[in-house]
């Protein structure tokens, strides 16, 4: 048999017992990358997550025939990646949908199961596929980032999501893109697989050592990249930002103690310095604007009541032609007009669009949800700030700062932007891991593009993530309920500037993004051709080859 063909299972078949004990090693595997996740993961332990996949992909290789077997083992073991990454799903369905907790935990388990699933996908490739030479290793390297870019998820989702807090590990993304980063993960998982199965001590030292020198690699380029991306922000032009935290609940029925917090915050900002203001997403600015929307508001709704900078904030805006509302983010010079206004493109299912049924209908029983109405493309504010300077900015409300393919397009407007800005609510998911893991995601656009970006969120974590993607600054998260709303904060400080994503975009903007989509096409021709040769190769010489 040729080396890239697939080996048939020469050991016993997999018993049912069996089957279950290597199901539960796999589920070692998705534990341990989220035991790796923010905040306050083992980071190292991306490197070791994928090997419990790939060790049970080569027994079930080996012992089972078909696909139903790796299938099933790779999406039990997958089943840890909602259960120990997103238990916040389950307290945001109970605390704020008002389910009761039983149906809540339920809402997780379908959550899991359907994040779950690339992986039982990935495991056929893997089991199914080339067992021997390089093809072996370029199969499961190659198959898993388009595998996981393509699934459709709630909340888009990176096994690698850890090294958000060793931003080292990250830099690879500059190139090409979180794919790229996961491959290179993969490849460590697949090496230590094969050191477990290796027959001799000689062979399990050689693979350890490539898997222990995997990312020592990729920690030495970063922090290469690193040093290189601070001498140009030591450099750069600064802006001085203020993000305002106003820090109340959802719901509060109090609209004007929530709109002074806002004002109260951006007055004190000004003092210290602050050159540009950032506000949350819709819901902290508490009114609805009718559109078109071209100037401050008056009297007790009015935005720079105690300050004038120029300021860019999240409001509801309303066309009284239309049905619904659009979850919007206007920026304001200092003089009180409205300069730009971007309409959220990607809304969250439930939560902000209702699908297939009626919206009202669906409110009727779930008031928590709403409907609005999605924007028809990026938009890109040109911001005015002291002594005749501007900034350009890239808007992105709430989790569209997770989406790597509508940040590419908000970077690659014409003009260019320089600085990314994220008007969030995280105050669904209360004093969880939800926060930190939307930062730690949103944290690649930036080594993506090279490009800071501020984070205004309403009730933490409000930050600051560099052009090397570190966090330079974060204000907590809190949880303000009706009957403990904590002061609102800020954070006020320079942001440097050494890019222009027009000027300079990145390997990944230029094309590297095109890296996942070809891994993928290259893993499956792999897969195909492996298929083939073991079709047209007669069952005695498959025999005879077995080791």
């Amino acid at each position: 048999m040729t080396e890239s063909a697939a080996v048939a299972p020469s050991a016993p078949p997999l018993t049912r017992r069996a089957c279950w004990g290597y199901a539960f090693v796999a589920l070692a595997g998705s534990v341990l990358l989220g035991c790796a996740s923010p905040p306050g993961g083992w980071v190292p332990l991306v490197w070791i997550g994928f090997a419990p996949f790939v060790f049970v992909a080569r027994v079930a290789a080996e012992r089972s025939h078909g696909w139903r077997v790796p299938f099933f083992l790779g999406w039990f073991g997958a089943l840890g990646v909602g259960l120990v990454g997103f238990p916040w799903i389950a307290l945001t369905l109970e605390r704020f949908a008002e389910l009761p907790m039983a149906v809540a935990v339920f809402g997780l388990l379908l959550f899991s199961a359907w994040t779950a699933i690339p992986y039982g996908f990935w495991l056929i490739l893997m089991a199914r596929g080339p067992q021997r030479g390089l093809a072996a290793w370029a199969v499961p390297v190659l198959a898993w980032p388009p595998l996981s870019a393509a699934w459709p998820s709630l909340f888009p989702y990176t096994p690698v999501i850890g090294l958000g807090e060793a931003p080292a590990w990250m830099q690879m993304a500059e190139l090409g893109g979180v794919g790229l980063v996961e491959a290179w993960a993969v490849l460590a998982g697949v090496a230590w697989a094969h050191a477990w199965r290796a027959p001799g001590m000689p062979a399990k030292l050689r693979l350890v050592a490539l898997a222990l020198a995997i990312p020592a690699a990729l920690a030495g380029y970063g922090r290469l990249r690193m040093d290189a991306i601070a001498e140009a922000e030591a450099s750069a032009r600064t802006v001085r930002i203020a993000l305002v935290q106003p820090n109340v609940p959802l719901g509060w029925r109090q609209p004007e103690a929530n709109l002074r917090r806002l004002q109260e915050q951006s007055a004190l900002a000004q003092a210290e310095g602050a050159e540009l203001v950032i506000w949350p997403e819709a819901g902290a600015f508490p009114y609805v604007v009718r559109l078109p929307f071209t100037r401050d508001r008056s009297g007790r709704r009015r935005i720079q009541a105690m300050h004038t900078l120029p300021t860019v904030f999240g409001v509801a805006t309303r066309d009284p032609a239309l049905p619904y509302e659009h979850n919007s983010v206007a920026a304001m010079d200092g003089q009180g007009r409205v300069i730009g206004l971007y309409h959220k493109n990607i809304l969250v299912p439930f939560g902000e669009r209702i699908p297939i049924v009626d919206p009202a209908w669906a409110r009727q029983f779930i008031p928590a949800m709403s409907h609005n109405l999605p924007g028809d493309g990026p938009a890109r504010f040109v911001v005015p700030i002291a002594d005749g300077r501007d900034v350009r900015l890239g808007p992105l409300i709430c989790y569209e700062d997770i989406f790597a393919g509508f940040a590419r397009a908000v970077a690659a407007q014409d003009g260019g932007i320089e600085l990314f800005v994220n008007s969030t609510i995280d105050t669904w998911f209360g004093d969880t891991a939800e926060p930190w893991e939307h930062l730690a995601l949103a944290q690649f656009r930036s080594v993506e593009h090279r490009l800071p970006m501020v984070r205004a969120v309403a009730a933490g974590t409000s930050s600051y993530v560099d052009a090397r993607g570190r966090v330079r600054a974060a204000l907590d998260v809190t949880d303000p309920r009706p009957g403990n709303v904590p002061p609102a904060t800020r954070w006020v400080g320079d942001v440097a500037l050494p890019r222009d994503s027009a000027r300079d975009p990145t390997p990944y903007a230029r094309g590297g993004w095109l890296f996942t989509p070809l891994a993928g096409v290259v893993a499956l021709a792999l897969f195909l051709r492996g298929r083939v040769r073991r079709r047209a190769t007669p069952a005695h010489a498959i025999q005879r080859s077995e080791p």
